[in-house]
Parts: C-alpha cells; sequence; structure tokens
C-alpha cells in the first residue's frame, strides 16, 4: 500500500493593519475625494472666523453716524453710488412733495386727505430708507476693500 502524505498548507498570513489616509472622513466618502483635483496652491481651505459683533451705540450717535458716512459716500470721488441710489433720491423727493399737492391741494377730503397724506409719506420715506441703508452697506464693503488693498 502507498504511503498518503497529506501536507497541509500553510494558513494564508493575516492581512496587515492598515491606518486610514483621512481618519476621519468616512470610507464612502473617499473615493469620491480621489476623483476630485487637488486644490489650487495659496487656496485658503478653512472659512474667515467671522468677526464679533460691535456694541450698539446710543441710537442718536447711530444716527449721526450714518448721515455722516451718507455725506462721506457723496462726496467721496473714488466711490460711485449705484443707479438705483442716484434715480431713488430725487424720486422720493419729488414724491414727498407731489405728496403734499396732491393730498392738501387738488385733492382734499376732509378725514381721507391727511390719512393717505400721511401713510404715503411713510412709504416714500421708508423706501428712500432702504436704499440709503443698502447703498451704504455696498459703501462700508468698498471702504473696507479699499482699506485692506490700497497702498500706504
Amino acid at each position: 500500500m502507498t504511503e498518503q502524505t497529506s501536507v497541509q498548507p500553510s494558513p494564508p498570513p493575516a492581512p496587515a493593519a492598515q491606518e486610514p489616509a483621512m481618519p476621519l472622513i468616512p470610507p464612502a466618502i473617499l473615493p469620491l475625494m480621489r476623483l476630485l483635483p487637488p486644490p489650487p496652491v495659496g487656496t485658503i481651505l478653512a472659512p474667515p472666523e467671522p468677526h464679533e459683533p460691535a456694541r450698539r451705540g446710543w441710537f442718536l450717535a447711530q444716527m449721526w453716524a450714518e448721515v455722516r458716512l451718507a455725506m462721506q459716500m457723496y462726496f467721496d470721488p473714488r466711490y460711485r453710488i449705484s443707479r438705483t441710489a442716484q434715480v431713488a433720491f430725487p424720486l422720493a423727493v419729488a414724491l414727498l412733495a407731489l405728496n403734499y399737492f396732491l393730498f392738501s391741494v387738488w385733492f382734499s377730503v376732509a378725514i381721507v386727505s391727511p390719512i393717505a397724506e400721511r401713510v404715503l409719506d411713510a412709504l416714500v420715506v421708508l423706501l428712500g430708507y432702504r436704499v440709503l441703508t443698502r447703498e451704504l452697506d455696498r459703501y462700508r464693503a468698498v471702504l473696507d476693500y479699499l482699506s485692506r488693498f490700497t497702498a500706504r
């Protein structure tokens, strides 16, 4: 009889413990990240930190600062006022004058005229205020840009 020798194959080696390339990113996202090109050199990958909002000042002092900023905005040669602001302010003044003449002189009804005149005045003033605040926000952004990127 022939003797059967059985050679037992050695067990396969245990897989080496691999550390993930990016341990904080789930494995399902890693294949997608490999498809993306690397960011350009000099790219800021973290968003800028939000700055602390300024402490609110006294109401009249804030209003005075806004009026001064609006005057500065109108006379600043580096800043061009938007077409909306160029048209809206003369239009608001004309509408206020027209509103006065419409309800006080031409269309004078005892109870309706004063109420309608004041409602329309409030709407026109609100329109002018919104246009002015939007333009002042734009001017502040331009001043911030100019302060950061102009040669001193």
